[in-house]
């Protein structure tokens, strides 16, 4: 029977998150990331906004990932830098003044960069302004990962979803750094819809992909994950001590699913489920969110539709699930 949105109140309101009970689960070795534990902001905000009948949910991140460069090729890598500088920076512009100053390139191999860039459409120069944009030889480039026939299969399957739960969907792909890229969403006709756009960054430890993804990993890369966790209060209910993420972790396997209830936006529930590779690590993320008064009394029957989805894309892909993954 398909689960419909129910009427979306004017405040919606935070619950606190499920922890594991003390004897369910008995975290090892985390002093290290509990003596991190600060309340220290995030600068990746989210936020739930009324538009007349529709609630938007809305990202902002005032500091998005930049890892360090490995110091291989630095042309490649200075490329790289003005590509991500000129996506990640409002209003989306740049002079060649300002992406040799800020990103500490020569002029002169700054305007070669940039000269090559324009040639193979990744940019587009405005000769009257003198500044730089992105162009749609990006797209061109990248066109066989976006209509990859992995994602193909999966964008049917979660599109079918959305239309029997009447939630949106995002679909995120693990990065090097764990942090999280939107490869795809699929909004619904109800009362929800997710504005981010696709290429956005999720933080590492956003609460229903980051449980998800790492639920079925082994102790010892739970472990690892949490060595470089910097704990982040996103919202009152964030999970700020590794005992607590790791109980959740663990419930997260045991229950079969992943759950956020209020702690990356408020007044927001996330469920998320894993997608696996044919080795069995985790390809792929996909969470359905809503406002919380409206999932939370039918996260039960939400969940086992996310599952029932995430099987079936497993299957279709070729997707190695663990022993233990839920069943049909």
């Amino acid at each position: 029977m398909p689960v419909k949105e129910t009427a979306v109140p004017k405040t919606p309101k935070p619950a606190a998150p499920d922890r594991a009970k003390p004897d369910e689960i008995k975290p090892d070795n985390a002093q290290t990331a509990n003596a991190r534990a600060v309340a220290s902001p995030s600068p990746y905000t989210t936020s739930l906004q009324q538009d007349g009948s529709r609630w938007l949910l809305t990202a902002q991140d005032d500091a998005p990932p930049r890892r360090p460069a490995p110091g291989l090729v630095p042309a490649v890598e200075n490329a790289i830098a003005i590509i991500n500088y000129i996506n990640h920076t409002p209003p989306h512009l740049a002079s060649l003044t300002e992406l040799a100053t800020t990103l500490g390139i020569t002029k002169s191999h700054c305007h070669s960069i940039l000269k090559t860039l324009v040639h193979f459409g990744w940019l587009r120069l405005d000769s009257r302004a003198k500044l730089y944009e992105l162009n749609s030889g990006l797209f061109a480039s990248a066109s066989s990962l976006l209509g990859a026939p992995v994602l193909d299969r999966i964008r049917h399957e979660l599109g079918s979803l959305v239309q029997r739960i009447g939630f949106p969907a995002v679909l995120a792909q693990p990065q090097a750094d764990d942090s999280f890229v939107v490869v795809d969403k699929f909004n619904s006709f109800q009362a929800m819809e997710v504005s981010y756009p696709i290429g956005h960054h999720l933080p590492r430890d956003a609460p229903a992909n980051m449980r998800a993804y790492l639920a079925w990993k082994s102790p010892a890369e739970i472990d690892q994950w949490l060595e470089s966790w910097q704990p982040r209060r996103y919202t009152s209910t964030t999970l700020m001590t590794a005992d607590l993420l790791k109980a959740e972790i663990a419930a997260t396997r045991k229950r079969g699913y992943a759950r956020s209830v209020g702690e990356l936006t408020e007044g927001l529930m996330a469920l998320g489920m894993p997608i696996f590779d044919r080795y069995g690590e985790v390809a792929y993320v996909f969470t359905c969110s809503g406002l919380l008064s409206t999932v939370a009394p039918i996260e039960e029957a939400l969940a086992r539709e996310m599952i029932n989805t995430s099987i079936a894309i497993n299957r279709a892909v070729l997707g190695r699930m663990p022993a233990d993954f839920p069943s049909l």
